[in-house]
């Protein structure tokens, strides 16, 4: 009897040893090897050579819905883009007819007011301009070749470009990052993606929130805060599909480059076409500020109808060279 329950305790000590093990072993990687892994994804990607969609901005003022539309061409040796606006001529007249004139107002219970009265109430919030944002960007994941560009912008998240297959396109000389608009100067200058350099994980402090269910993809949730320059670091939660550590969502503190785009919390999904991440949408919850009393609020861009051609002419991106 003693040998029967001698044997059946080492039974029960072996067998949760074994568990031990396996739970051990189940144990998800550290935050760190999270996020090495999730460059390394980046770093395997395979682009195609050319990339068409469909490109929505959308934002809401005075309580109306405003939806301009792009037809976008990408050449990813060189990040050359081409960007077309769809225009509806009768919706275009409604837009841009009637003026703005601002009214100043003075009481003896304070200072001087300044307010702008639109008299079209299908105007835009503010000035239609081209977002330069190339479709399979990271964001600030990785630093690429800073000689492969989007054309007309200043990221150096680009793919080192292959002189082979670049030989005889045009290219353009550096362009110079432009300064930081002063702050609290809102401007309407052009959507221009930051400069980045590469994130490693001594750039931040990451911890590991947990698992979540990011679109039916189970993923991990990173949190990082930056050990310094917040205004160049700018990654704030990342989330990576458990199984092939590609990138499903990502948060950043400013996005684009003069005001009010960079003082935004915006966050990026992506959508696996072919295996290979691409953007579906960039949006901010935060109003925007636009001008003296433009208040934007829902802006975001969504990218549709994805298509991979064989070739494009290269005329179709001489415009922006």
């Amino acid at each position: 009897m003693r040998r029967r329950v001698g044997l059946s305790v080492l039974a029960a000590l072996a067998l949760a040893s074994g568990l031990g093990a396996r739970v051990q072993a189940s144990a998800p990687p550290t935050a760190d090897a999270i996020f090495a892994r999730a460059k390394d994804a980046w770093r395997a990607r395979q682009s195609v050579p050319f990339v068409e969609y469909g490109l929505l901005e959308r934002y809401t003022w005075r309580n109306k819905t405003h939806d301009n539309w792009w037809h976008a061409a990408y050449r990813s040796a060189d990040r050359a883009l081409s960007l077309h606006r769809i225009i509806v001529a009768h919706d275009e007249q409604e837009r841009l007819r009637g003026t703005a004139f601002a009214i100043h107002l003075r009481t003896h219970l304070g200072a001087a007011r300044a307010d702008t009265l639109e008299t079209n109430p299908n105007a835009d919030a503010f000035p239609v301009l081209d977002p330069l944002v190339d479709p399979d960007a990271s964001f600030g994941l990785l630093r690429r070749d800073p000689q492969a560009r989007l054309v007309g912008g200043v990221s150096l998240d680009a793919p080192t470009p292959s002189p082979r297959n670049i030989a005889a396109e045009p290219t353009l000389p550096p362009q110079p990052t432009p300064e930081p608009a002063a702050p609290g100067s809102p401007t309407d200058a052009p959507l221009r993606e930051i400069a980045r350099v590469e994130a490693v994980a001594r750039d931040y402090t990451i911890a590991l929130a947990g698992t979540e269910q990011v679109r039916a993809v189970n993923a991990y949730h990173l949190v990082l805060t930056p050990l310094r320059q917040p205004r160049l670091y700018r990654l704030r939660d990342l989330w990576v599909d458990t199984s092939d550590y590609a990138t499903v969502k990502l948060d950043v503190d400013g996005l684009f480059q003069g005001k009010p785009y960079d003082d935004a919390r915006w966050t990026v999904t992506y959508t696996e076409l072919d295996g290979r991440p691409y953007v579906q949408q960039i949006k901010t919850d935060d109003t925007l500020r636009f001008g003296f009393d433009r208040y934007v609020s829902g802006l975001e861009y969504d990218f549709v109808q994805y298509d991979f051609p064989q070739a494009i002419a290269p005329l179709e991106f001489s415009h922006l060279l």
